[in-house]
């Protein structure tokens, strides 16, 4: 199975998950709405869950590819991009846990807004390694 070709075919749920249970999740709060709040917080949820198993298919997909030096940045700094996603959203559901304390709710909120900058980031570089690239094909698809 060629996890190359299955990689940016899932990795769009997570991202969408991620960045609008973030929005939702701040509106929801800054408007005290908590049916939007709680839709933010069902969507962060399952984005957190969703993205590990997009990693997991991502990386597995580094092994189906032949890394070349014309997008060997690119593809470094998607890897750092995502890993920092999982690092932000992994302390954010930390926090969620202690979400009573003060501290902890207000760095949720913090996480939120970082990961969402860390998600587009990550979505930036794995749609130019597709599309300026041609990855996994190989092939660009612009000249």
């Amino acid at each position: 199975m060629n996890f190359a070709f299955i990689h940016p075919l899932i990795v769009h749920f997570p991202i969408a998950l991620l960045t609008s249970g973030s929005l939702l999740e701040l509106y929801g709060r800054l408007q005290k709405e908590p049916v939007a709040q709680a839709a933010g917080r069902f969507n962060v949820q399952f984005g957190f869950w969703a993205m590990l198993l997009a990693a997991a298919v991502g990386l597995l997909g580094l092994l189906d590819i032949e890394v070349k030096q014309t997008f060997r940045s690119f593809l470094g700094f998607h890897i750092l991009y995502a890993f920092t996603t999982i690092t932000v959203y992994t302390l954010a559901m930390i926090c969620y846990r202690f979400r009573h304390k003060t501290w902890a709710d207000r760095l949720y909120l913090l996480l939120l807004c970082v990961g969402m900058g860390t998600t587009l980031a990550t979505g930036y570089f794995g749609g130019e390694l597709v599309h300026r690239f041609g990855l996994p094909a190989g092939q660009p698809l612009t000249e």
